[in-house]
């Protein structure tokens, strides 16, 4: 009662609670109106002419260099011809990405968002740029090696001369790139994946780097350790 006197004498408007209420629930309805729908590739038919975001397995990709515009096509849930769901990246926006997107992502589970249009009567979203998509699983090698161990990993690859952050354990884009590259160079399948010949290859190319360099390893591991004790 008081504190209505108060705002009253000040010349502050009284907004009763039933408004108030009503107020954020219109509120949260358009924010929520606004939201982009998430969908797998099955149902994206359903949302053709607008923004969504559609995720599905990789299950086929390739690019047509022979092809006028020099498209990137990776085909959701089933391979080409029996595609679910299409993803379009045109030879002007390859370059946008770390390394060729039918490689990155064949075989990946992943989100795409954009509008939603069709071709010979497929749903399909052109991207244009690399955020549009996301990897639903972990990066190769995320969650099956700890923090210490993935940055021993970093290290080694940063010490051989490859692009990667390695004061950090996080496994990024950046990393599998760079780990692509090791595993080419080696003659190993570039699968962009931590598996136990590519871990044997690494402990053989210890011999390669220089003393510094292994000391620089054996300190951020120490370091790493300190950091999650702290």
């Amino acid at each position: 009662m008081l504190a209505s006197r108060f705002a009253l004498r000040a010349g502050v408007p009284i907004v009763p609670a039933a408004v108030a209420v009503l107020a954020l629930g219109l509120f949260v309805a358009s924010a929520s109106a606004d939201a982009v729908p998430e969908v797998p590739a099955s149902e994206a038919m359903a949302y053709v002419g607008k923004t969504a975001t559609v995720c599905g397995r990789v299950m086929s990709a390739s690019h047509i260099g022979s092809v006028k515009g020099g498209p990137t096509f990776l085909n959701l849930d089933k391979p080409y011809p029996e595609q679910v769901f299409t993803v379009v990246i045109w030879n002007q926006n390859r370059g946008k990405f770390e390394r060729p997107p039918e490689r990155m992502f064949d075989g990946r589970e992943v989100c795409v968002t954009g509008k939603i249009q069709t071709y010979r009567g497929k749903p399909q979203i052109e991207v244009t740029e690399p955020e549009q998509i996301r990897l639903v699983e972990p990066a190769p090698g995320d969650g099956k090696l700890t923090d210490p161990e993935r940055l021993v990993v970093k290290t080694l690859l940063a010490s051989l001369g490859y692009d990667v952050s390695y004061g950090t354990s996080e496994w990024d884009q950046r990393s599998v790139a760079a780990l692509v590259a090791f595993q080419e160079e080696r003659g190993l399948a570039p699968t962009g994946n931590l598996n136990p010949e590519t871990m044997r290859a690494l402990a053989d190319a210890v011999l390669d780097i220089s003393e510094g360099d292994k000391e620089l390893v054996i300190r951020l591991l120490l370091f790493e350790a300190v950091r999650r004790w702290e």
